[in-house]
Order: C-alpha cells, then structure tokens, then sequence
C-alpha cells in the first residue's frame, strides 16, 4: 500500500487496481482528509468497477462533495449511508461480484 500526497488536504492511504476477467477494472482509492463539512467522515473515496475497453463505469461507489456517500449502478444512482472504511470496501467488492456476473451474462445474451 503507498502512501501519496495528492494535495495539501488529503493523502492516498489506498490504492488498488486489478484487472479482471474479459476487460474488466477494478480500482479503489482512499484518501484521508481532516474532517470537515465536505468530508465529515474524514475520508474521501472512489471505488469503480468498469470495462476499461470502452470505459464503462459499470459500479461506482463515491462520496464526491456534495453529494456525499453514494452508489452509481448502471444509470441507477442512490444514496449510501457509511458506516466505516471497512464496510464500504466490503459492500463495494460484494457488489461488484454481482454486477461482473450480471455484466458478463448481459453481454453473453447480447451477442
């Protein structure tokens, strides 16, 4: 895990990017921030699982102000309450296993 300055506020504590099966990316970044109106949790993060062929954001969990915690599916948006770090990776990676399947069995059933 590297440890990177991306600006005077906020620090990448977590990076990851894997390459799935048939073109799929999976990328999650962590940055940790002072806590403040715009990141009351005192982190800033972008988890994305996407086809890196075409660039299709196939699930994204984010908390970009000022939205705030929130899930992108398909053309579906909705609210996220986070409860820490560690749940938000673990329902992002959950999720993500789901919507590979469903990815690739959409894809199959398309072609």
């Amino acid at each position: 895990m590297n440890v990177r300055k991306v600006s005077d506020k906020a620090v990448l504590i977590y990076h990851e990017k894997l390459t799935l099966e048939k073109g799929l990316v999976s990328e999650r970044k962590v940055w940790k921030l002072s806590p403040s109106d715009r990141y009351p949790i005192g982190y800033k993060y972008r988890l994305v699982l996407a086809n890196s062929k075409n660039h299709e954001v196939i699930l994204l969990h984010d908390n970009h102000w000022p939205k705030g915690p929130h899930v992108h599916c398909g053309e579906n948006e909705r609210k996220y309450e986070f409860v820490s770090l560690e749940k938000v990776l673990l329902d992002f990676i959950q999720e993500s296993e789901l919507e590979e399947r469903r990815y690739h069995e959409n894809k199959e059933n398309n072609d």
